[in-house]
């Protein structure tokens, strides 16, 4: 019997980049079954500290000395709107927009205020803020969002999460100020482990793959 390899994923790693081939070649190079989990990334990160999983792959990094980070993988954060806006967003395009985001405390928030203060704005820079859990949250409350020219309906999300609706032109993406909003993917594992020898396999796998 195969062993069980235990994976944790966050959403957008674990819904979009790993399923079909990536996730069988990964359980092929372990000789493995993978046991995949998908959740947020503070939950990831003390699953790998507790020994819940083996491994974990994250896009929003909460560093912990007792864990190893690899990164592997970026990802462009983007406007998503239902209908198209200007392809790049100045403050005062913002103003105007009623912005779909995450919770306070969540990271993904915590990413982004950062980036907001690189570039003088901030979330008070947008005409009003609706919270939401998650990313396919806020993409389904862009599908399902009324027109409405005066005050259009936006929200930040991963541009992977949208590569089919923007292929189909069912969503629509803008950056803003025309600066490149760019995050991290990492590979996660428990330091007091060493490093395993599959490690570097799977990360050289997942690079030659994007």
């Amino acid at each position: 019997m195969r062993k069980m390899f235990r994976l944790g994923t966050s959403p957008t790693i674990g819904t979009l980049i790993l399923p079909g081939e990536p996730l069988i070649k990964i359980a092929e190079r372990l000789d493995a079954t993978i046991k995949l989990t998908i959740e947020p990334c503070d939950k990831i990160i003390a699953g790998v500290k507790n020994k819940t999983y083996e491994l974990g792959l994250i896009e929003s990094p909460i560093f912990d000395d007792e864990l190893v980070y690899k990164e592997w993988m970026e990802d462009e954060l983007v406007i998503c709107s239902l209908n198209p806006l200007p392809e790049n967003l100045a403050e005062e395009d913002l103003s105007h927009c009623t912005l779909l985001c995450r919770n306070t405390n969540s990271p993904t928030r915590v990413f982004i205020n950062d980036f907001f203060n690189k570039v003088n704005l901030s979330y008070e820079t947008f005409y009003s803020l609706s919270e939401i859990d998650n990313a396919s949250a806020a993409i389904q409350g862009i599908k399902w969002s009324k027109p409405n020219k005066e005050h259009p309906t936006v929200a930040i999300v991963s541009e992977l999460a949208i590569e089919e609706e923007l292929k189909k032109d069912t969503l629509h993406r803008s950056r803003i100020k025309g600066k490149p909003m760019i995050r991290k993917f990492y590979l996660i594992y428990d330091r007091s482990e060493g490093t395993p020898s599959y490690v570097e396999d799977i990360i050289t796998y997942l690079r030659e793959e994007q």
